[in-house]
């Protein structure tokens, strides 16, 4: 679903970059200003505060939202280096750039969206989405929230308690304009379905709009983010509220009418259309938060000195445990990259409510999302008691990292699905006959990655046939696994063709053999491996390791960070002084 190709052109920083790198330089200056600084002297509520006035310094340094949210390469830039330099600001650029503007940048005429967006423009006011709710959770589809037609308009209703939209970001009594989704019931009492509506949720002075209940929820320990429970009785909107893509029309008897029958099947994918960019953008920034941590950690080996014995005082980096997991999460950190960034060319350019477009992103984002949380977790854990603290970045990251995972969709819940279509989509390719592979050689290693793939849709088919509830779940696992499957074997193909570069070819190496390692017993319980076979997988493994270690400088240094932006003590050559002036900085009372 992402499309191979070879490019040998620029340096190894652009190959890995997505969009203008002046652009990347520009939201590293503005995310890194001094004024906007987390102290551990902030409350949660101050924290908050502070995230809400940097979102509105950012959107005044970079320019239209309404610019940003559909400018992807911008959009995907603003997460990833949010994510590196404040993460506090991840939960609100989600909905303010991705979710409410892009929403309503996209699937509005520009009459009806104008008096929202420019609010939005210019951060008068924050956007944001509201569809999860306590009964349904992110499976969205079948949420319970109600907009009725009342002659002119719609009237917003919850139900019941398990309706209540559960857990946006609009504890801060700012101004909102949100994009909600709401079961539309027509005037003769039927249900249409899912559809977006717009609305100032808190006026101007940050109070909840007439018919609208706000309570911000509990202290949340790994992001901070003012997560409210929000209920509905009798908020109206107008007419022109309602954002319809251009695929229906409400008369004004109330009466909804699709413009044909493929309409009517857009509808919900359109509806919901921006959460397939963020899932996108989530995933994205995840990465890059896993960039960070690898750059900090591995820097950190480099210099950390570990008396041993008396006499044998290697550098951290020596140390096997860390060297062969560091360097192994940054072949897979540097391969989700290429294969993000494929994926994020690829949507540049598609609709937004195709399946093979909706289904290339939930294959990416477990793909992405998942190898960054162990990436970041391994990255703190190598760093020791340094990897604890928020001023070294790792810990932060962790945080970030579990809030996308379950955002947007749960990542689990989304490979499943998007397995599934997969194992029905790839039916008709049967696998090769079983042989031996030789992990030895380069060629062989992408055949046996492609041979997993086709084997999985096989075998899943004997649950596919029905569909019984046992057999939805049955196949689940296996689902899993072939998405899994299938965007290693994607991924790796995109490697193809760059021998310019011998970082790449080192990485492709070191991200094929540890893929047959962590699956041998697989491999071996179909007799696509033997013993001897999986004996030379970690021999080899451990060769391209030893080679991707002598590319790791040139490697961190086309991640593009500066050490100075990051600020983070163990970066420094001296870390007593480091940290020493670190606790007698003033600007960190």
């Amino acid at each position: 679903m992402v499309e191979q190709g070879s490019d040998e052109r620029g340096t190894l920083s652009d190959f890995l970059r997505h969009g203008s790198p002046e652009f990347h330089r520009r939201l590293q200056e503005i995310l890194s200003s001094p004024d906007y600084l987390v102290t551990d002297k902030q409350s949660q509520e101050q924290r908050r505060e502070n995230a809400y006035a940097q979102l509105r310094y950012l959107v005044k340094e970079i320019g239209s939202t309404k610019a940003v949210a559909t400018e992807l390469p911008e959009l995907f830039a603003v997460f990833d280096w949010a994510a590196v330099l404040a993460t506090d600001l991840i939960p609100l650029i989600s909905g303010h750039y991705n979710l409410a503007s892009g929403s309503l940048a996209t699937l509005t005429d520009a009459e009806a969206a104008e008096p929202y967006l420019q609010d939005l423009d210019d951060a008068s006011a924050i956007g944001v989405m509201l569809l999860t709710e306590y009964g349904c959770g992110s499976n969205i589809g079948f949420m319970q929230t109600t907009a009725t037609w009342d002659g002119d308009g719609f009237v917003i209703n919850t139900p019941t308690p398990r309706d209540r939209k559960f857990m946006p970001s609009v504890g801060i009594p700012v101004s909102r304009v949100c994009v909600v989704g709401a079961r539309f019931i027509d005037a003769a009492g039927v249900d249409q379905g899912v559809h977006l509506f717009a609305a100032r949720l808190r006026d101007a002075n940050g109070d909840p709009a007439p018919g609208v209940s706000i309570t911000q929820l509990d202290h949340q320990p790994l992001v901070i983010m003012d997560n409210s429970v929000i209920s509905f009785d009798g908020l109206r909107v107008d007419r022109s509220a309602w954002l319809s893509n251009d695929l229906a029309t409400i008369d004004d008897a109330g009466v909804l009418t699709w413009r044909d029958e493929t309409s009517r099947k857009r509808g919900f994918p359109s509806a919901i259309s921006q959460l397939t960019v963020g899932r996108l953008a989530l995933s994205s920034c995840l990465n890059a938060s896993a960039r960070s941590a690898l750059y900090i950690a591995l820097s950190y080996a480099g210099k950390r000195l570990v008396p041993l014995t008396p006499l044998d005082v290697p550098l951290m980096i020596d140390i096997p445990h860390v060297r062969d997991t560091l360097l192994t999460d940054l072949a897979g950190t540097v391969v989700r990259t290429i294969y993000g960034n494929a994926v994020k060319t690829s949507l540049a350019d598609s609709d937004l409510t195709h399946r093979d477009t909706v289904v290339s992103v939930m294959l990416a984002k477990p793909f992405i999302q998942l190898h960054a949380l162990e990436t970041v977790t391994h990255a703190r854990i190598k760093m020791g008691a340094q990897g604890m603290f928020s001023a070294n970045r790792v810990a932060d990251y962790l945080g970030v990292c579990h809030a996308a995972i379950t955002g947007e969709g749960d990542c689990a819940v989304l490979g499943s699905v998007a397995g599934r279509v997969l194992a029905r989509q790839l039916a008709g390719k049967t696998p090769p006959e079983p042989v031996l592979y030789d992990p030895a050689d380069a060629a062989d290693r992408e055949r046996a990655l492609n041979a997993r793939t086709l084997t999985i849709v096989q075998e899943a088919q004997e649950h596919l046939s029905t569909p019984a509830l046992a057999d939805r779940l049955a196949v689940i696992p296996q689902a899993l696994d072939l998405a899994e499957a299938y965007c290693a074997e994607e991924a790796l193909g995109l490697l193809h063709g760059h021998a310019a570069h011998p970082e790449i070819v080192a990485v492709r190496d070191v991200f094929a053999l540890d893929y047959l390692d962590r699956h041998a017993a697989w491999y071996l319980t179909r007799g696509l491996l033997d013993p001897a076979a999986a004996a030379v997988t970690k021999r080899e493994l451990a060769r391209a390791i030893d080679e991707l270690a002598g590319h790791l400088p040139a490697l961190l240094d086309a991640f593009g960070f500066d050490d100075a932006i990051l600020g983070a003590p163990v970066l420094s050559d001296d870390l007593p002084a480091a940290w020493d002036d670190r606790i007698h900085d003033p600007n960190r009372g």
